[in-house]
């Protein structure tokens, strides 16, 4: 079962555009309408329900992705054997979870989500949890067999669902109290989950892996084989919201007022973070293609194809994230004040800019890890991340007040990627050449960047007055960019070969 990784990169990309602008349109909506501290009650919520789903289910999406897929470059193998092991795993550790998280709903509510009201809302996330792991592991199903369009459209569905259960909810009675927004939450998740499952069941029939022998693996096997998985997504999960937690805690030690530290934590979720990681779309599509693919090789033996992959991947991710780090840095403020964040989101803008190359990194680089199978590094090494990014937000935010977040986001992503990196080039051989990764897109954007803003000095247009001008800017810019980088790797005697080519 082969793959064409442009047509399902595309497809992809294409999707997750247009959910993730979908998503900032209905940031923005609702913090216009609800206030940005209801933005984040909201995200607090999502985060800890983003938690339960992880834990309860061992992130059954990557598992069924990774072990389906193995199966399938097997010339023995039963891919549906798998896939039960995968459901009979995570549905007997959702039941679990949910009876833990029963017993603690109160201790639950009171750190996750700074209230002792929202015990009653807890409680319905866990009835939630099996719904969520069925669905998450049909999902690995389908990407684990190359049904592309499938996840797609079963994403976009999911989304638009819950965006109409949401909106529906906010006209009848908008949400004004922490209860409400976290009911608001689960409906809506709960709304796009059933959505989405019943597409992906209708077209499970459909989907064509068929068995030629035994399963490779017992459901005792893939238990020990998806531990270190699960382990590291819970792991991950929790430090993640964890970290969450404890930004709005620590803003009210820097003086602010409860409903200040929300408002703040809410504009940072809902316009800062979305605006770094959204031209990552392209990266996002790619990374769950990568898992699989990785994967794929490994189990055949094709070492020198996973080389070919980790190389281009990560060299044209920093072309990539270079660029718009270089926008970022140069419309930031505008940006951050047209989403509605005002001048605060878009000095954070440029002030995390930076860190981009960094953040675009670990989502390519996190996917070949798990793909050849190192689950192992990338738990510990989440864990330090976190660990630092926690020591900081403890440390630096009491005294720094909402700036702490930025040292705390520079400090792991900086420490964790280049961990990740040494991890990539010593497993699979790859040749890291810093002028090729580094020195020809910066001089490259550098270049781009004063040659642009020399032509707008020259015929008196101010780039940053008007959208429509900073689009224009940053179209020309990429032209200029691509081109000068061209040039200098013809130079340096490199073909700039694209990840899509086959070998």
């Amino acid at each position: 079962m082969q793959r064409n990784i442009l047509k399902d990169t595309l497809l992809l990309t294409i999707i997750q555009m247009l959910l993730d602008g979908l998503g900032l349109l209905l940031n923005i909506f609702m913090t216009k309408y609800l206030g940005t501290e209801a933005i984040g009650i909201l995200t607090l919520t999502s985060s800890f329900f983003r938690l339960l789903a992880v834990i309860a289910n061992g992130n059954v999406f990557l598992c069924a992705s990774r072990f389906i897929s193995e199966e399938l470059g097997k010339q023995q193998r039963n891919p549906r054997k798998i896939l039960m092991h995968c459901m009979a795993v995570s549905l007997l550790m959702c039941v679990i979870v949910s009876g833990i998280v029963n017993l603690f709903a109160k201790e639950c509510s009171i750190f996750f989500l700074q209230s002792d009201n929202l015990i009653t809302s807890v409680r319905i996330m866990t009835a939630a949890l099996p719904l969520l792991t069925i669905t998450s592991c049909i999902k690995g199903w389908f990407n684990a067999c190359c049904q592309t369009a499938i996840c797609a459209i079963s994403d976009v569905i999911d989304c638009i669902a819950r965006t109409i259960c949401m909106g529906i909810m906010i006209g009848i009675k908008a949400p004004t109290n922490p209860q409400e927004l976290c009911h608001m939450t689960i409906m809506g998740t709960i709304a796009g989950t059933m959505a989405s499952l019943l597409l992906m069941l209708c077209s499970f029939r459909k989907c064509h892996a068929e068995a030629t022998g035994k399963a490779s693996l017992t459901w005792k096997q893939y238990l020990i084989l998806a531990l270190p998985v699960m382990g590291g997504s819970a792991l991950t999960s929790f430090l993640s919201s964890a970290n969450d937690a404890l930004v709005p805690m620590t803003l009210r030690q820097a003086g602010n007022s409860a409903s200040e530290a929300f408002s703040q934590f809410g504009i940072f979720e809902a316009i800062i973070i979305p605006t770094l990681f959204f031209p990552s779309t392209i990266l996002c599509s790619l990374a769950g293609i990568l898992v699989t693919e990785t994967a794929r090789e490994k189990a055949a033996n094709h070492s020198a194809r996973i080389t070919e992959l980790s190389e281009k991947t990560i060299r044209q991710t920093i072309v990539f994230a270079v660029f718009i780090t270089m926008i970022l840095l140069r419309f930031g403020d505008e940006i951050g004040v047209l989403l509605g964040g005002g001048e605060i989101a878009g000095k954070m803008i440029v002030l995390l800019a930076p860190v981009v190359p960094f953040i675009y990194l670990e989502i390519v680089s996190e996917s070949i890890i798990k793909g050849i199978g190192e689950q192992n590094f990338s738990s510990v090494n989440y864990l330090l991340e976190y660990v630092i990014r926690i020591s900081f937000v403890l440390i630096f935010i009491p005294l720094m007040g909402f700036y702490g977040i930025v040292l705390s986001y520079y400090a792991s992503n900086i420490f964790g990627n280049v961990g990740r990196i040494i991890l990539i080039i010593r497993k699979t051989g790859m040749n890291p050449e810093p002028v090729k990764l580094l020195g020809i897109p910066l001089f490259s954007a550098i270049c781009s960047s004063q040659f642009l803003n020399m032509i707008f000095l020259l015929l008196h247009i101010h780039a940053e007055s008007h959208p429509i001008w900073m689009i224009i800017y940053s179209l020309f810019c990429c032209g200029v960019y691509l081109l000068i980088q061209r040039e200098l790797f013809k130079l340096y005697g490199v073909y700039q070969e694209s990840i899509f080519c086959k070998p």
